[in-house]
């Protein structure tokens, strides 16, 4: 079990000023002093040698610099080390040691700007310098830890504890009386068990109450995150939305949904009994969800839709309005764009932004975000705004750990009316870790916000530039290789570069080359308006060949399923795949051999695609199932039989179809859920459909967005959302292993099936 208040200490001890004898020996009495102060010390050569000690090993309490600047080169590598530190760890103690006859060009502005403290190291014992080193050790770490996880840690330091409450396991203890429960004590290791108690704990605070240390963890949160309140969730985004909802959301009201939304946004009209009035998002020829057209937020097409459909807003505004941002695909609203034209019609705003809880921590997607600024200016002038983050998603928070962040403006929502819905939807019984981690995340964006997500985006776009580099030597070549979806080339400071020869640095910091404008030839939006939307670096999607984006099929191409499936084999997933795109997630956990081992793989994909290499090979798991449907079959064959499948039945245009209408909706969601409960419903089979009124909202995987929500009807037999369920059960029954995942469909003797209304 590691110990958390084990200390440690970095010394770079330049080469050239270690071969003076005697600062060595004063560096090592430093050294060995520390260490009968339980303190680890670490050496480290050179400054090229502790960067990446600096930027990986979190666990560093005080750096010390033993190093000669007089050298070439050592001015500019000590400057990178000392700004690495900084930007990573911000307050971390740093001392500048030096001897009186080297290194007094260290004594100038520069250096000491960025350094903690300079030690003439023979003027002072070492047994002064360490007792200076350990204090500020000591000042450092009581402002390290974040205040939920600090009081977790320190009751669990100090607290060995009798429990005759919950949770049952003791502490772990119980697990231990079993073969399986020590093996699974072993694996997760004594704290965690430890810290998960019950609510009693008076010394911690209530989650529920939002007291003590949670009251402190919501508190950091709402000035990191630019909030009036925040809330930590423990049940994913998916309980963080329906909490909104039910807080914001009058009983039977008229609300404005993003049509592109999470299932957890239906569940929030179920339980409010809302109304909703969609709005339709673009989509281009690959099949990315893009945003919703600015036309369709304008008080006058709300107002359309809401004539067409007999409803009208109390006071003429609804009090709730919910927009996805970023979508699933990476493009990101302009907030502030998209603020200003609902208001109109919503006094409450919620922007789901599930994926996106880093953008305020980088200037790159400055606007385009719903915590914009800070909060307190012009409230009446404006709708209350929601955001909701899944912290574990692409911050360092473990699952289920999620934020609610509200600022208040027009019909404001107050703590004791938000806390009734918030714990109908947080368990009485929260994991402290899910808390913990929470409070962590929170406090590595307020620390070092910045560099973390820079990290990030430099590691997306040197990605972005490689897959760009090696289809541009292919295509030379006049060869195939994957595309990677962004702007073919970019300018900036007035010169034109293609995207893979850009300076990273500039691609990094300029907003605009992210921009989706109007008549650009990359994005496939015919109808994009200008200033709505970026697309997000970080996530990145890979085109495979076989598509324009016009939506023009090529004579041959190479389906996603299949490029999917020979990455899955080797140990890389995708978090998304449809018929030629493959999207992949950058987060704060990203490394450069992650990215380069995925390059890797898909340069391997094409050379045994090009061989025809035997699927006995390249995917053996596929070969023996199936009732080795393919044994004997090459890569490439499959993947032609695949292309010419998907060029006959044309599945792109059929998902594009279906989600560019909206069914007729019969009942409303809380009516087709309460058919359920009271047991009116009827599996039908995918033939029996036509007219038929869907029980359960039918949501393909991908794009991961409902086809049909609870209480709408199939349509006619042509109609387009009944064809694209039959070209994906036509596309399961041609390749076995290679099926879709459509939750509300029950495949029964390899039927699909949907819970209906009974007739």
């Amino acid at each position: 079990m590691k110990d958390i208040n084990r200390r440690k200490v970095l010394i770079v001890e330049d080469q050239n000023l270690s071969a003076y004898p005697a600062m060595r020996h004063a560096l090592e009495n430093l050294a060995a002093i520390l260490r009968e102060n339980s303190v680890d010390v670490i050496f480290a050569s050179d400054c090229a040698e502790a960067l990446p000690l600096v930027n990986n090993d979190m666990d560093i309490d005080a750096l010390l610099l033993a190093a000669d600047i007089s050298s070439d080169g050592k001015d500019k590598e000590m400057l990178q080390l000392l700004t690495a530190a900084r930007d990573k760890l911000p307050e971390i103690p740093i001392f500048l040691l030096a001897d009186r006859g080297k290194c007094a060009e260290l004594v100038s502005e520069k250096w000491l700007e960025k350094s903690t403290e300079f030690v003439w190291i023979f003027e002072d014992s070492p047994v002064f310098i360490s007792g200076r080193i350990l204090a500020a050790i000591e000042r450092f770490r009581a402002n390290l830890l974040p205040p939920l996880f600090k009081a977790i840690a320190d009751y669990n330091e100090h607290f060995h504890e009798y429990s005759w409450a919950a949770p049952g396991h003791q502490g772990g203890r119980g697990f231990t009386k079993s073969c399986s429960g020590k093996k699974f004590y072993d694996f997760y290791d004594e704290n965690l068990f430890r810290t998960d108690t019950g609510i009693e704990r008076s010394s911690i605070g209530s989650l529920l109450d939002h007291t003590g240390a949670f009251a402190d963890c919501e508190t950091l949160a709402a000035k990191t995150f630019g909030a009036d309140m925040s809330f930590s969730g423990v049940v994913g985004t998916s309980g963080s939305n329906r909490t909104v909802m039910q807080a914001a959301i009058p009983p039977g009201e008229t609300v404005i949904c993003d049509r592109n939304c999470h299932k957890s946004i239906e569940q929030g009209l179920i339980l409010t009994r809302a109304y909703p009035i969609y709005m339709l998002p673009s989509r281009n020829a690959y099949g990315i969800i893009g945003p919703i057209p600015a036309k369709e937020m304008t008080p006058e097409a709300i107002a359309a839709k809401c004539a067409a459909a007999k409803r009208n807003f109390p006071a003429g505004k609804s009090s709730y309005a919910v927009v996805t941002n970023c979508t699933y695909d990476g493009l990101c609203y302009h907030a502030e764009n998209v603020q200003n034209l609902l208001e109109k019609s919503s006094d409450r705003i919620h922007f789901d932004e599930a994926w996106y809880a880093y953008a305020r921590f980088n200037k790159l997607y400055s606007k385009h975000f719903a915590m914009r600024g800070e909060p307190g200016a012009n409230r009446e002038e404006h709708a209350t705004i929601f955001a909701t983050h899944s912290t574990h998603k692409l911050l360092t928070a473990l699952s289920q750990a999620s934020f609610i962040h509200i600022r208040n403006g027009r019909r404001p929502i107050d703590f004791d009316r938000f806390n009734q819905a918030y714990m109908m939807h947080t368990t009485t019984s929260p994991l402290y870790a899910i808390c913990a981690s929470n409070d962590i995340a929170s406090k590595a964006m307020a620390d070092s916000g910045e560099a973390l997500t820079g990290e990030v985006i430099s590691e997306a776009i040197d990605f972005r530039q490689a897959v760009a580099k090696v289809k541009r030597d292919f295509a030379r070549k006049h060869d195939w290789f994957f595309d990677i979806w962004n702007r073919h080339s970019v300018t900036l400071h007035g010169k034109r570069y293609d995207f893979a020869d850009a300076p990273k640095e500039l691609l990094g910091a300029t907003q605009e080359v992210w921009h989706l404008d109007p008549g650009d030839d990359w994005h496939g939006f015919a109808d994009i308006d200008r200033d709505w939307a970026m697309l997000d670096p970080i996530k990145v999607s890979i085109i495979a060949p076989g598509i324009d984006i016009q939506g023009n099929f090529a004579a041959h191409g190479v389906p996603g399923e299949l490029v999917s499936a020979y990455l899955y084999h080797e140990g890389i997933i995708p978090t998304r795949t449809t018929d030629f795109q493959l999207m992949f997630l950058f987060s704060v956990g990203i490394t450069k051999g992650k990215w380069v081992t995925l390059l890797n793989a898909l340069i391997n994909f094409k050379s045994a695609y090009d061989a025809n290499a035997p699927l006995e090979k390249v995917l053996p798991e596929l070969a023996a199932v199936n009732g080795g449907i393919y044994r004997g079959v090459g890569l490439r064959t499959l993947g032609e039989k695949m292309f010419t499948f998907l060029r006959e039945h044309q599945l792109t245009g059929k998902l594009n179809d279906a989600y560019r209408s909206l069914p007729q909706m019969a009942i409303l969601p809380h009516e087709a859920f309460a058919k359920i409960a009271s047991g009116e419903t009827e599996m039908v089979p995918l033939e029996e459909l036509p007219g038929r009124i869907a029980a359960t909202a039918v949501i393909p995987y991908p794009p991961g967005i409902p086809l049909l929500i609870s209480g709408e009807v199939f349509g006619s037999a042509d109609s387009p959302h009944l064809g694209y369920l039959k070209a994906l059960s036509d596309w399961d029954h041609a390749f076995p292993g290679f099926g879709h995942e459509t939750e509300g469909c029950q495949i029964t003797d390899g039927v699909y099936h949907v819970m209906c209304v009974k007739k």
